[in-house]
């Protein structure tokens, strides 16, 4: 009955968007609205059900500047939702904080619990926040690189209530399908119940095709629903064949440059389109950000860098008596 209802209202998401345009006229962001309709509709599925609004709760990592957690606590405000985010990523002005506290008030919304923290150090300390409650509804849309996202599906696995949805927001990303796969792989008690993908990220959309994807489902995503009976069949999010770039992040990583990857792949496009400006430019970005932290760089070896100096040459654990 549960997965059917799960389903149905994926469906209407799909059909309808949005739930309501309660802070409509507040509220804007980085999600479509199919994905908004889609997480305010999950979360009816246990703020509706009166046991179910009892132990369950909504978490999202990757607050932004809050549509997400305020479009669903604004419909159910008597369901508790926690949105994770230490504000360090697309927040350059250091302003998004402040944004999702100022539309709070605005909206006179009560049951939205902000964790100004990193998602991972949140996710290891997180039963203490949610007064004993389960996940009902999770949605992960933080950093985005491979491992980030992984962790953000598996260090949630205790807190996860029985009939827990997970949505993973940006899936038209290829390391974020590609973790979700894995995850999938791990888990046969988890399925995925739906995928959709627009044809390119909004940022390399011309502005009729942004504005129908903002209607949408915008940058993809995948969701996924706890299945013990295994009642849906195997489907995995498409992955790409070629390990190149996950062996380049090991060659990366071990540089003695490493973080300087950015700005050194925007110098190398510059010079590989031949526009001397923008070379120029990313040389002079490229430079600076080296003498920031040539003192940590001198430390460092050219390359294989393990950062293994000072570790044990041999522990083994102890049996608790």
């Amino acid at each position: 009955m549960f997965l059917e209802e799960v389903l149905d209202s994926i469906r209407e998401a799909d059909r309808s968007g949005p739930l309501s345009d309660k802070g409509g006229d507040v509220l804007d962001g980085l999600s479509g609205s199919k994905t908004v309709g889609a997480l305010q509709r999950l979360t009816a599925l246990f703020a509706t059900d009166p046991e179910a609004c009892q132990e369950a709760c909504y978490v999202e990592i990757g607050v932004f500047q809050g549509l997400t957690l305020l479009s669903v606590a604004l419909n159910f405000p008597d369901f508790p939702c926690f949105g994770i985010d230490n504000f360090s990523i697309l927040d350059p002005e250091g302003e998004n904080l402040g944004v999702v506290r100022a539309r709070t008030a605005k909206l006179g919304v009560n049951n939205a619990t902000l964790i100004n923290q990193d998602f991972e150090a949140a996710l290891e300390s997180l039963d203490g926040r949610l007064g004993g409650r389960k996940i009902g509804v999770y949605f992960v849309d933080g950093a985005h690189d491979y491992r980030s996202q992984f962790i953000a599906l598996m260090l949630a696995q205790p807190y996860l209530h029985d009939n827990a949805v997970v949505i993973i927001d940006d899936a038209n990303y290829a390391f974020v399908r590609q973790s979700t796969r894995d995850f999938l792989a791990a888990h046969a008690d988890y399925k995925m119940a739906f995928e959709a993908y627009s044809p390119d990220h909004p940022a390399n959309m011309d502005p009729e095709t942004l504005k129908k994807w903002e209607s949408g489902w915008l940058n993809g995503v995948n969701i996924l629903v706890r299945d013990p009976e295994g009642r849906l069949p195997q489907m995995l999010p498409p992955t790409e064949l070629d390990r190149t770039l996950y062996v380049n992040d090991w060659l990366t990583h071990r540089h003695q440059l490493a973080e300087l990857a950015p700005e050194a792949l925007n110098l190398a496009q510059a010079v590989c389109h031949n526009d001397g400006a923008r070379e120029a430019d990313c040389k002079d970005k490229l430079l600076k950000r080296f003498q920031q932290r040539r003192k940590v760089y001198d430390l460092r070896n050219p390359d294989r860098n393990t950062y293994s100096a000072g570790l044990t040459e041999g522990r083994f654990n102890k049996l608790i008596p």
